[in-house]
């Protein structure tokens, strides 16, 4: 049986701790934008479910928790493990003086806007068809976003957050109210640990082609950008997820994991 049927077994099973744990396994050397993604479901899962056990969140939060880590997993992650699948683990780290690693893997486009594609590094995608340009525009919705949190308080945010975010994190013209509870409060929380000017340290493309049912459907490309701390204190990196629509229309914010 591959991974990715056990994964699915898993999920068959309501096992989604367990399903994650096996992701993390075969993504760790093999695709490092994943593999930190699934890290960050498996934190935000035991962390809500020791608030429940608590009671401090509801069951309704705890199953909505619960039911977008499974959305994740079977949409984006089994489809990436199974087009892993037997390739070789990659461990090797090329030796790099660490000046040459800060200039290798870090663009901060605030203080770098004529960067060239050799200023990128490791930061650009290799399989993506995202430009200098596309990057420079999600740079600059992500870094109008936080400045929406530094000038609001949350409420009043929330309210104003609209125009950031992908329709499918939306009704009508309100934020979502899962999206709001998950990840909005905490991105107000903790917007102070990023630094400003925004700043990327990598981006990952993921393998979402299109966003929305049938009748209602985006197609185009979305990229995980994950953004350099105030203070690496250790943590789990802050993502940010922007969908770069096919018909030309700007990109727009999918999640937020600060």
């Amino acid at each position: 049986m591959t991974t990715a049927d056990q994964i699915r077994e898993k999920i068959a099973d309501g096992d989604l701790e367990e399903s994650l744990d096996l992701a993390i396994h075969f993504l760790q050397g093999r695709d490092p934008g994943l593999y930190s993604e699934c890290l960050q479901h498996k934190g935000r899962l035991n962390d809500h479910n020791r608030q429940y056990r608590l009671r401090i969140i509801s069951v309704d939060t705890m199953d909505m928790t619960r039911a977008q880590v499974r959305s994740a997993l079977l949409d984006v992650v089994i489809l990436r493990i199974e087009t892993l699948d037997g390739q070789a683990v990659n461990h090797f780290e090329p030796k790099i003086e660490p000046a040459q690693r800060q200039q290798t893997v870090t663009l901060n486009f605030g203080n770098n806007a004529a960067a060239t594609a050799q200023n990128f590094g490791s930061f650009a995608p290799t399989d993506a068809s995202t430009t200098l340009a596309d990057h420079e525009l999600a740079r600059q919705l992500v870094e109008d976003f936080v400045k929406l949190l530094a000038t609001y308080e949350v409420e009043n945010a929330a309210w104003r957050a609209a125009q950031f975010l992908h329709r499918s994190l939306l009704q009508g013209e309100m934020m979502q109210p899962q999206f709001k509870q998950n990840n909005f409060y905490r991105a107000h929380q903790r917007f102070r640990s990023y630094k400003t000017p925004i700043s990327f340290v990598k981006s990952q493309p993921t393998n979402r082609t299109a966003i929305g049912s049938l009748r209602d459907r985006d197609e185009g490309e979305e990229i995980v950008y994950t953004l350099e701390k105030t203070v690496d204190n250790g943590g789990m990196p802050g993502t940010v997820r922007v969908f770069f629509p096919k018909n030309g229309g700007g990109p727009k914010i999918t999640l937020v994991s600060f």
